[in-house]
Formats: structure tokens, C-alpha cells, sequence
């Protein structure tokens, strides 16, 4: 079998990629785009992190294409309903990234509670005025969750410890006897102190967060999104933000990768990083092993980890 890897993998996933067929590894190339509409068409496994689109168009052009393995949790980059109308398996390893995600969601919602990006910037340019960089302690506020699944509930486990309440948005939970509050999204965020975003981009998701929205945020509020660009209307965060009518932010994710308006980021409390919720080496391991555990079992007939 063709094997065509876009992303970059850790060596033991390579190994295992490599003991399954013939592997052709496109994720350093200065012309990966062309490279890979002309790979595809005889590979009959495509593997893909994050940063890789598989649209209709190129799946259109594989020819021998039978597995889209997507080695991490989102499939908003590749078109599933076309690549399922010609009988192609997607697959993704959704738990493997969870407790990178969920580290890192707790991080920035630290970090911005504390002013740490822009204190860290004050102290490095000579500076010494503390009284600029008056914090919000988390224990006694509510935190938010929109989208209470996995990393939902282990960012509410893991808070709940600093002494905050939880409460909860999720429209696919109907019952629900927990000791979280579950509330209507409105709601939530006019009464939550942080808010922190955990779902998938779906065109139901997309500007979920919108201007109307973040309008009913308090003046008080953190929010933080490590799920997927495009859920916030980040230019209006990044107003309010100016304008001081929130407290805090905290983005790892942005409509636009990498995105153009950074400019707008500077001078305000604003925590930003470049999309590496995955990005520890245990996550990277653990979800290129899940990955090519599911296309093992794909390739043995079993489609129960097919999408």
C-alpha cells in the first residue's frame, strides 16, 4: 500500500506507518500543495494532522484512496461527506490530545486572570509598576463551559479544585443530574466569570460566539477558546479587549491560521498562542499510535472507528 503522510509525525508513528506499507512523506516539502494533489492519486492511505485540507477537490483526484486518517481530534479540514459518497474510511483519535488541550485551556485562563503575557512584557522592557497588573482570583467565580464533553469536564474537574463553580452549555445534554449547572448559552455567559469554549466547528458552531453574544459578557469576564477558529468573533473579543469592557482573553485557535491582525493584539490582555493544544510530545505519540491502531483496524474490516 501508498501511504502519504502531509503532517509531521514522531518517529515511532513513522515506524509503524512504515511497517504498513510504503510510505511517502510529504510534511517538509517547500511544494507540499502541488506534491500533494500529485501523491494522491494512487495513495491508498492519506494521513493528516491539523494543518493539511483534504476538499472535495483533492480527494476527487485519489484514485486509490480508501483511508483518511486525521491523527488528532478535529475533522474540519476534510470534506467527510464527499470522501464517504466514494466510499472512503475518515478516521480521527479524538481522546488523544484531550489532556494537552485541557492543560493548556487551564493555562490561559491562569494567565489571563493574572495579566501574566502582559506583565511578563512590563518586567523584560525595565518596568517595575505592580499596581498596573491588578489580577482576578478564580476561587468563589463561575466558570462557563460551552460544550461539556470530554475536555469540558476535565477543565471543570481541574477548576472546581481552584474553588470555582460550574456551569454548563451543551444543547445535545438533555438530563442532567450532576452538580454542574446546566444553563441556556445566553444565560451563561451573562453570568459566568470565565467562559471557555470545547466544541467542534460545525456550521451550527461557527460565530456561535458572535458580536451579539460576547455583548452580554460581563465587564469582569475571561474567555478562553482552544477549540477551533471561527466559533468567536475574534475581531470584536479584540475591540472589547481595547475598549477594557472584559477583562481577559485567552485564544489558541483563530478564524484565519496563522492570523493577520496580530498588530491588534499588543497592549491588551490578550493571551494568544499558535494552535498547540496537541502540541506536547505525549500527545503528538499518543495520537499518531491511536491513529494507526484505527487504520489497522479499518484495514482488518472493522469500521467501528471509521467517522
Amino acid at each position: 500500500m501508498k501511504i502519504l503522510i502531509c503532517d509531521t509525525m514522531n518517529s515511532k508513528v513513522l515506524k509503524e506507518l512504515h511497517s504498513l506499507g510504503e510510505c511517502i512523506d510529504i510534511s517538509s516539502s517547500e511544494s507540499k500543495d502541488q506534491d500533494l494533489v500529485t501523491e494522491i492519486n494512487d495513495a491508498e492511505i492519506v494521513v493528516v494532522r491539523s494543518s493539511t485540507k483534504l476538499t472535495k477537490e483533492i480527494i476527487e483526484k485519489g484514485d486509490c484512496l480508501k483511508i483518511i486518517a486525521r491523527c488528532g481530534v478535529g475533522v474540519d479540514n476534510i470534506d467527510i461527506e464527499y470522501a464517504k459518497s466514494q466510499n472512503i474510511k475518515v478516521t480521527n483519535s479524538p481522546s488523544a490530545n484531550l489532556n494537552s488541550v485541557v492543560e493548556l485551556t487551564v493555562a490561559l485562563i491562569i494567565s489571563a486572570a493574572r495579566k501574566l503575557s502582559l506583565s511578563d512584557s512590563h518586567l523584560k522592557d525595565g518596568k517595575w509598576d505592580r499596581k498596573e497588573f491588578i489580577g482576578m482570583e478564580l476561587s468563589g467565580k463561575q466558570l462557563g463551559i460551552v460544550g461539556f464533553g470530554k475536555a469540558g469536564r476535565l477543565v471543570s474537574k481541574i477548576m472546581k479544585s481552584l474553588g470555582m463553580t460550574i456551569a454548563f452549555y451543551d444543547p445535545y445534554i438533555e438530563d442532567w443530574d450532576g452538580p454542574e449547572k446546566r444553563l441556556e448559552l445566553d444565560e451563561l455567559l451573562i453570568t459566568s466569570d470565565v467562559i471557555s469554549i470545547h466544541v467542534i466547528k460545525t456550521k451550527e458552531t461557527v460565530n456561535l460566539i458572535s458580536q451579539e453574544k460576547l455583548d452580554l459578557l460581563k465587564n469582569s469576564a475571561i474567555l478562553v477558546n482552544t477549540s477551533r477558529g471561527g466559533v468567536v468573533d475574534e475581531d470584536y473579543l479584540v475591540e472589547l479587549l481595547k475598549l477594557k469592557k472584559i477583562f481577559g482573553a485567552g485564544l489558541d485557535v483563530y478564524s484565519e491560521e496563522p492570523p493577520q491582525n496580530v498588530d491588534n493584539f499588543e497592549d491588551i490582555n490578550l493571551i494568544t498562542t499558535p494552535h498547540i493544544g496537541a502540541s506536547t510530545n505525549e500527545a503528538q505519540l499518543k495520537a499518531g499510535i491511536d491513529t494507526v491502531e484505527n487504520i489497522k483496524k479499518i484495514l482488518a474490516g472493522d469500521d467501528s472507528v471509521a467517522l
